[in-house]
């Protein structure tokens, strides 16, 4: 499977699907959704040193990923909790709080 392959198969196959931004040296992170991004905010990305490293959507309740760089347990982890953040903002969807934190 090639790289757009892996990218188009979590897409179609996601209930939600949204492409991940991050500068992983600030953590700055930005999940867009790939529904058409306004124009104002897209000119924001490059400023903050934004880029792309993949996409993550939801399959049946689950996280799928697709990512265009390799990358460190350090920025899996950040990434997850930013993107649990992100799901708990949208209208949409809702994230049940972690039951496991204290």
């Amino acid at each position: 499977m090639d790289a757009l392959d892996k990218f188009q198969h979590v897409v179609a196959a996601s209930e939600y699907a949204a492409a991940i931004l991050a500068n992983l040296d600030t953590n700055d992170t930005q999940f867009v959704d790939l529904s058409p991004v306004p124009a104002e905010q897209a000119r924001t990305f490059a400023g903050r040193g934004l880029c792309f490293i993949g996409v993550v959507g939801v399959v049946k309740g689950q996280p799928r990923v697709a990512l265009a760089v390799e990358l460190e347990e350090r920025d899996i982890s950040m990434l997850a909790q930013a993107f649990l953040a992100y799901m708990r903002k949208q209208a949409r969807w809702v994230v049940p709080p972690d039951m496991h934190a204290n």
